[in-house]
């Protein structure tokens, strides 16, 4: 409670998407993006316009145009071929390549927003496309397997409410990393018991930094006061981290695509430029 006095602003996520017991608290859908993750840079459509304008930024690009629409315009010693000819190889020549970088980040990007996913719905383990992950959504994490996005944890397989994670592709670190499950949800060890659960989270919007995170889960039950219990960092389960030595888990989807953490993160899409040109 002392922590959301200091949240910038919050989003309130219900568990399994279902609405909490009449009278407990007013129910506020909020909108939220789907899983896709997006690491390209063009589309089909805007490929040529914001290429050539991402080209001639260029100080040496800019500077051959210049001279080749002068020579165009008036009459000079010199032929336009000379400047032009030089400047549209260069432009094609670095179109092609930027373009084919591109085709590989769509191809890479839709191998994974089609991975398949185990989602829990209606006390049932379905299959469905990691793009269609929506937030608030259960979902069975099995050893070994990339977590999909960012995540609470509810339970695990193991007894003491634990599971082992690596994150290398988030920080270069290899040992394993200890999260642990929410005390009051850790006893949900089947998709039956999820199917009973009405829960919500509420947590602060999405941010970058990978090692802060502040929330709250309130748990409904045969009380009129439901169960309100903290969350930290050590709950959250980062989109990338790889599940380790933990036979499964039950996890709610907090996060999702572009407002993953590790998305969040990705390096600016601009191309890079030296110190002269800036």
């Amino acid at each position: 409670m002392e922590c959301k006095e200091n949240w910038v602003d919050t989003r309130t996520v219900y568990i399994g998407n279902k609405e909490p017991p009449p009278g407990a608290e007013a129910y506020i859908p909020q909108r939220y993006p789907d899983n896709r993750i997006i690491s390209s840079k063009y589309t089909f459509w805007n490929f040529v316009p914001k290429n050539l304008f991402e080209q001639f930024r260029r100080i040496a690009n800019f500077y051959f145009l210049i001279i080749f629409l002068v020579q165009l315009i008036i009459d000079t010693p010199t032929s336009p071929i000379t400047s032009g000819l030089p400047l549209f190889f260069v432009i094609t020549v670095t179109a092609i390549k930027q373009g084919y970088e591109d085709w590989l980040r769509h191809k890479a990007d839709n191998a994974i927003n089609q991975c398949p996913v185990h989602e829990v719905q209606h006390g049932k383990v379905i299959r469905k496309q990691s793009r269609k992950l929506r937030v608030g959504d259960v979902v069975l994490i099995k050893e070994d397997e990339t977590f999909p996005c960012d995540l609470i944890l509810l339970s695990t397989s193991r007894e003491d409410g634990t599971c082992f994670v690596t994150t290398a592709s988030l920080d270069g670190e290899s040992s394993h990393k200890t999260y642990y499950a929410v005390q009051d949800t850790k006893a949900f060890i089947t998709e039956e018991d999820f199917d009973t659960l009405q829960a919500s989270i509420e947590c602060e919007q999405p941010q970058p930094d990978l090692y802060k995170f502040v929330g709250r889960i309130n748990i409904y039950s045969d009380r009129n006061e439901p169960i309100a219990r903290p969350l930290g960092s050590e709950n959250l389960l980062l989109r990338g981290a790889t599940l380790k030595n933990t036979q499964h888990i039950y996890a709610v989807a907090i996060y999702t695509g572009m407002e993953t953490k590790m998305a969040l993160n990705y390096q600016s899409k601009s191309q890079k430029r030296s110190a002269v040109e800036k």
